[in-house]
């Protein structure tokens, strides 16, 4: 079923007051290594990124409450 405007429209709203995107510039060849590293691993870059990232200032996964 399909997601409805206003369930995009919340979500939307959420995220916006919520979430942050974080971002780095790597080389083209760097980058589809590391795609194909994740993919290789059953997961995705932004899983492993979004891993890292907590890893290292000490949290766990809440599953973005």
């Amino acid at each position: 079923m399909p997601i409805s405007e206003a369930q995009k429209r919340s979500r939307n709203k959420w995220d916006k007051e919520n979430m942050k995107i974080v971002a780095c510039k790597i080389r083209k060849d760097y980058a589809e290594r590391f795609k194909q590293y994740a993919a290789d691993n059953g997961t995705t870059p932004n899983a492993l990124i979004k891993s890292y990232v907590l890893k290292a200032i000490g949290e766990k996964d809440g599953a973005d409450e």
